[in-house]
This record gives structure tokens, sequence and C-alpha cells, in this order.
């Protein structure tokens, strides 16, 4: 048999280009991203032993800044130890040539064998009134050396002379600016001690450790070789969540593939019917038959999970340069196999592949020699394996769609088991609903010339070669849906939570309920990013018996305000009120007294949340009850495209300043908005690789269905159909199927998605997200899934044109 396999390989290697290239993207994918994330982790770890270079003892977790000096008065007088340097971190406001900001600021170390930083330029400060900033930092403020900057020090100032560039760094010591270890010390009203390490004599490491620890310092003390590992585990606990994730999208390449692969070998084994009925006719059995399938797919499996392991490694090293391009201070090592990442692999790709080699083989194998060399019948519902197929999709679908319906109770577990056996149930049942759903435009077919009216016909045809082209797209088009769409209804539930409790996108208020100095709105409005500001007058009121402020509110200071159409208008007898006031005596709608500056007036009540614990009235009305005019506090609105960060600290800056608190959801809106959106584009990314299985498995079952049909087409020829007709029908034919396969995915990722976004928000939403459908997405989607079909047809279409009609219908 070993002979008959190798022929068999040989014979049909065009035929199974498809599944190895499948294989090869499957099994690259998951080299790849054990490459990288081994590369990331270990340039974490490195980034870590290099801030700890020199160490051979650390102390943390000490208590306040006095332990942490006893601390290092202790290990100081150990005649062991060497040298001492207690890593400080603080946090301030810092005016840099340009402008005022805020900055992180980190200790360097005294002793030189325990300093791990670099100057770029400059020298590293040393002494009181010096201090180094970070390259990147410097370019961004435009500091040079020998420039003066001031820190903010709890409202005193004082300035500092710039010695040096600090090269970028990543890890947890890193800052934008450096001040030397004794003066950093001496700033404790902004700065706290992060960990006290130590220098050692050789060999006394382990004798200095537990000398501290006897001496009681109340808190942990470890070498620095252990203390390095927790760091690193701190620095790459994100690289192993996020490898996590990515090897959920590799297994949906896996199972993608492995769809791909099995639709090659049915179509492939039926095609090759007479092929295996000779071989019965002339004494091989059953079981030769369905081995020498299986040893086919392990063959196929063991080629392309080596050339993808090959495949995995080039491209992890492209992403490590690009890596290394776009984001120079990203720690990365390079990239490596170690033999578990090459061996993995391997198995899972020769796994998958004979796993889905199996269910043909065993097929092939079950023919009888009579059956095999007679023409073989199309899926039809009326047989017995038919039937049978239906039922097992009807019961999956049933049984996944309770699992679907318990885990939108909560049961994370039960909703994802409920979808995934809902989706086999449903692949199982694509030769009746992909047929069906093109039997319904048939219409639009006939009516659009030969070329649609023959791939019409072609598709209804056999309706397992439809399905088993169309199925792989359909898995690529229901997971990107539903991932966009679910991405989509949380996005919009989170900028709807943000608008109801954080309307305003920033707000700047007196420390003590007093005045805002009239030029912080001029200073604020000039902040790149902030796209208008505006001075709240307001006054102390009393509603009913509660004393609170009220603001005077105009309709152009409204507009500043996002979501709540509560928000949007004031009218002049209304009363707006804080939602965490509401005692239940006093609904909306109601009638309350208002008494405002000197004067009483009955007013509609209405509530809104997010207001800050103050009241709102018109600014007409205000006036009228005679209310001082003062500014109480500034209503600032971003810019769309503003960079919330920098639009944050700036303002910020200016808040500290004028002695002003800073309050609103522009930090909060664009953290959570920034994560949503990493997560949509990487999860797209991830997806898109099953996209491109799914092509190829298109490109793939076109190739042999045509193949499959030399002889029909070669009629169609003979009859006077032109090699761009045959072309046509074919584009038209690969184009109804990827609609199809389109609509039938985004409708099943829509429902998908309502579901779970009915599982995840248990716990985290008060009341369920709404389904958010973006159709320019989906558009897109419909677009890409049609251009697709059509790509994927190109070849075979220039292949079956190249076949001259003689030749054709004299073809076995």
């Amino acid at each position: 048999m070993r002979t008959v396999i190798l022929a068999s390989i040989r014979t049909y290697a065009r035929r199974y280009v498809a599944a190895l290239v499948a294989v090869i993207i499957a099994t690259g994918f998951v080299v790849a991203i054990g490459a990288l994330s081994s590369a990331a982790r270990s340039g974490a770890a490195g980034v870590v032993s290099a801030q700890y270079r020199g160490a051979d003892v650390a102390a943390y977790d000490l208590g306040d800044a006095k332990a942490f000096a006893r601390a290092a008065r202790a290990a100081g007088g150990n005649p062991d130890v060497t040298a001492v340097a207690t890593n400080w971190d603080a946090y301030t406001q810092i005016t840099f040539p340009d402008g005022p900001t805020n900055t992180d600021i980190a200790s360097i170390a005294t002793a030189p064998q325990l300093r791990w930083q670099k100057a770029s330029a400059g020298r590293l400060p040393t002494r009181a009134g010096e201090i180094a900033v970070s390259a990147s930092r410097a370019a961004s403020h435009h500091v040079h050396l020998g420039d003066r900057v001031t820190l903010d020090i709890q409202g005193a100032t004082r300035n500092y002379t710039v010695t040096g560039l600090v090269d970028d760094a990543d890890g947890p010591l890193k800052a934008a600016t450096y001040l030397p270890e004794s003066e950093i010390s001496r700033l404790r009203a902004i700065g706290f001690p992060v960990d006290i390490v130590m220098s050692v004599r050789p060999g006394r490491s382990a004798a200095v450790r537990n000398q501290l620890i006897a001496a009681d310092l109340g808190g942990q003390v470890k070498t620095a070789a252990a203390y390095e590992r927790q760091r690193e585990l701190d620095a790459t606990q994100g690289i192993d969540i996020f490898q996590k994730l990515i090897y959920v999208f590799a297994a949906i390449s896996l199972f993608v593939g492995a769809l791909v692969i099995a639709n090659t070998f049915t179509i492939l084994l039926a095609q090759r019917s007479r092929d295996l009925a000779l071989m019965r006719c002339v004494g091989a059995v059953r079981g030769q038959i369905a081995r020498s399938v299986v040893a086919e797919g392990a063959v196929l499996g063991l080629i392309g999970s080596l050339v993808g392991v090959a495949f995995g490694y080039l491209v992890a090293h492209l992403g490590d340069a690009a890596v290394a391009h776009w984001s120079p201070t990203t720690p990365m090592a390079t990239p490596s196999l170690a033999l578990g990442s090459v061996l993995v692999p391997v198995v899972l790709g020769i796994a998958v592949t004979v796993a889905a080699a199996w269910t043909p083989a065993q097929r092939a194998g079950a023919q009888s020699p009579l059956a095999a060399l007679q023409p073989q019948d199309a899926f039809a519902v009326r047989t017995r394996s038919g039937a049978l197929r239906l039922l097992s999709a009807a019961l999956l679908i049933a049984l996944g769609t309770a699992g679907l319906v318990v885990g939108a109770a909560g049961s994370l577990e039960v909703g994802l088991l409920g979808g995934m056996i809902s989706f086999v149930g449903v692949l199982l049942a694509t030769p009746l609903l992909v047929p069906a759903a093109i039997r319904t435009v048939g219409p639009l077919a006939r009516r659009a010339g030969l070329a649609p009216r023959l791939a019409h016909a072609n598709a209804l045809r056999n309706p397992r070669r439809t399905a088993a082209t169309s199925t792989a797209l359909l898995v690529g088009v229901t997971l990107i849906t539903a991932v966009v769409v679910g991405t989509a209804s949380i996005s919009h539930k989170v900028n709807t939570s943000l608008d109801l409790n954080h309307p305003a996108d920033l707000v700047l208020t007196g420390q003590h309920k007093g005045s805002v100095p009239d030029d912080v709105v001029r200073q604020v409005s000039r902040v790149s990013g902030v796209a208008e500001a505006s001075a709240v007058v307001g006054a102390p009121g009393r509603v009913r018996h509660q004393r609170m402020t009220v603001l005077g509110v105009s309709p152009a200071q409204l507009r500043l305000l996002h979501g709540d159409t509560t928000l949007k208008s004031v009218a002049t007898d209304e009363l707006i009120l804080p939602s965490e006031t509401a005692d239940g005596k006093v609904v909306d709608g109601d009638r309350v007294r208002l008494r405002l500056g000197g004067k009483t007036r009955q007013l509609t009540v209405h509530y809104a949340t997010g207001l800050g614990g103050v009241a709102l009235l018109n600014r007409a009305t205000y006036d009228q009850m005679g209310a001082a005019a003062t500014p109480f506090a500034v209503w600032i609105r971003a810019a769309d495209d503003a960079n919330a960060g920098d639009v944050t600290s700036d303002v910020t800056a200016i808040a500290q300043a004028a002695d002003l608190n800073v309050g609103g959801g522009l930090p909060d809106r664009a953290d959570i908005l920034k994560i949503l959106n990493v997560v949509l584009a990487v999860t797209i990314g991830l997806l898109a690789i099953a996209v491109l299985i799914a092509l190829i498995g298109v490109g793939n079952t076109l190739s042999l269905s045509v193949l499959e049909r030399v002889r029909e087409n070669s009629l169609l020829r003979a009859l006077g159909l032109g090699r761009s007709g045959l072309r046509a029908m074919l584009a038209a034919e690969s184009l109804l199927m990827a609609g199809v396969s389109a609509v039938l995915g985004i409708a099943l990722g829509a429902t998908y998605a309502w579901f779970g976004l009915r599982t995840i928000s248990v716990g985290i939403f008060a009341n369920n997200p709404t389904l958010t459908m973006p159709w320019g997405q989906i558009a897109l989607i419909l677009v890409v899934a049609a251009l697709a079909g059509l790509a994927a047809c190109v070849l075979p279409a220039r292949r079956a044109a190249r076949i001259a009609p003689a030749a054709g219908l004299v073809a076995e």
C-alpha cells in the first residue's frame, strides 16, 4: 500500500495544494505567535534584569518612606553589603520651555554599580538642581541640554537644569524624567520608595538576605534573582493573557483548516471513486482503502506542518522587525524556537489532517466496488444518510440553542459550548440551507443572462459540492460578523453609559467650591484638542429643605454635554436635579420650591445623572432670581479626534496652577474605547487568518469542481459557449455562493453576537446592551466576501477555459 499511497500523492499532487497551504498557514500561525510571545516575554524579562543590574539582594513592601530609610541604614551597616540604593517613584507637574505638563520621576542610584540608566546625550545628574529627561519626552517638548525646568512640589516650585537625555526604556523603573537618589529622597511630598537593592560580596547573598529577614524590617527580602523573576512575571502577565487569546484564534484557524482539508478529501475521493473501486476489484479490502486515505492525510499533514514551522519562524522574524520599526521602545528579544514549540504545531497539524481525512476515508472504504463504479448521486434528503444528517443537524442545533439560552442567563462556559454545538449543527445542515438560499435568487439569475442562469443551475445540481465550497467562507464571515457586531454593541453601551454618568468631557471646579479665575477659560481654550470651553456660573441655593449649588446654564453650554436628552435643554420653568438626591418623595415631573438669590420659585423637577451633586437651572431664570454671576465651573468639550491623554494632561496642568479640581469622563472614555478598538483590531487581524484559510478552501473546492466537470464544461464549449462565457459562468457561480455564504454568515454572526452579549453582560452591565448593527462594516464584509469569491475563481476559471472541447469530452 505504500507504493499506492505515494503514487496517489504524485498523481493528485495538484489537488492537494490547497489543503497543504491550509496546513502550512494554520501551523505556521501557531509557531509565529509562540515565537513572538516568547520573544516579547524574554524582552520584558531582559529589561527587568537590566534595570536591576548589579543587585544581589532586594527588599520591598516595607511601608512608608521612614521604614525604607531604616531598612537602607540597616543594609548599609552590614559589612557584606558593598552598595545600597533606593529606587524612588514620583509624580507631579513639570514646566518645560514650551509649557506645563505632568510627569513621572524615577531615581538615579548614587552607587555607580547599581545605576542602570544610560545617557544618550550629556551626562546623568549627580547632585541637587540637576535633572535628566527621557529622549522621547525631550523631543516632544523641545527640551535641550542646559534648559531650565520647574517642578511643582505641592504648590512650591523648584528649578532644575537638564544635564542629560536618557535612552528610552521599558520596564518597571522607567520614567519620563530622572533625579539623583539623594535629591528625590528629599521630595517625599510627591514621591515614594519602590524597593531597596543591594550589591553584596561574592557568595554572601543568602547570608545577607537571612540577616535582613532576622532584623524584622517589616517587608519582603529576596535575592535579586528571585525578585527579578517576580518583577518579570508582573511585566509579562499581559503577554501571557494575550497569548492565550491568540491561541483561541489559532484553534479557530485550525478548525477552519480542518474544514478545508475535509472538503478537499471529500471531493477528491468522490473523483477517485473509480480508482478506489478498481483497487477493491483487484483485492484491496475496506480497511486497506481507509488506511491508505488516512495515511495520505498523515503524509500531507507532516509535510505541511514542517513547512509551516519554517513559515511561522520567518513570520515571527518579520513581526519582530515590524515591532522594532514601529515601536522601538517595546522590549523584544530575537524570536527562537524551542523543541516544544516545534513538536506541538507538527503534532497538531498531523492530528488535524488525519482527523479531517478520517470520515472521507471511512466513507471511501465502505463503498462496494460496483457502487463506486457507478455515477455518484448528489446529497438528497430522502436517502437514509441524508435524513440521518439532517436529524443530527436538528438535534445539535436544538441542543446548542438550549446551551445558548442557559448561557444568556450568565453561564459563560455553557454558552460557549452551546455556541460550538449549534454551529456544528448548522454546518451539517449546509447541504440543505445553502442550496435553499441559492434557490431564492433564481428569478434574478434567470433575468441576468445566460452565464448567471447556467451558474445558478450548476450550484443547485450538486448540493454537497456547493455546501462544501460555501462552508469555509460561511465560518469566516460568521466569526467576523459576531466580533464586529458584538464589539459595536458593547462600544455603544459603553458610550451610552459614559454619556449618562459623565456628560461633560472635563469639568474644572474650585478646590473649596470657590470661584474659577477669569483667565482659565482662555488658557484652556488654547489647548490643542479642546473644541470649546465655557465658564458656568453658580450660587448656593435651597431645593425644598436641601442645600445645593445651582448652576445657571445657557443652551450653548448644554451643547457641550454628551448623551442624555434630559440635559439637551432646560426650560425656564424646569430644574434638573442630581439623580442621587431623589428620595422618592419628589418624582420626575413634580413641582418643587427653589430658593436662590433671595427669591423663591416653583419649578418642574427632572432628574439626571453625572451632574456631580449640583442642580441645573436655565440661565435666564437664574438671572431673574438675582443670583450672583460668579463662575463656579468650567465645562470642556474635547474634539472628536483629540488625544484624550494629552488633552487631560494639559488641562490638568492648567487646573493645578489655578488650584482647581479636574473631573469628567474624558480619561475613562478614552481608556475604555482605546481598549475596545485594540481588541477589535487584534481580533479582526487574527480572524483574518481564518478567513484566509477559508478563501483557500473556496478556491480549492472550485478548482476540484472544475476538474470534476471537465466533460460538462467541454460540452458547453462544444455547444457554442466561448471561453469568456465559461469564465463568466464560473465567476457568477462563485459570486452566487460567496454572496449566499456572506448573507447566511452575517445572520448567524448577529445571532451569536446577541447571545454573546447577553452572556458576558451578566454582572457587568445593569441593563443588557442592545444589539447594534454597524451597517457600514457589515456592507464592507459583504463586499469583501463577494470580491473574495471572485478572486478565488480566477485560477480555476482560467484552467477550465484552457481545456479544448475535444480534449475535455474524452477526459476520464
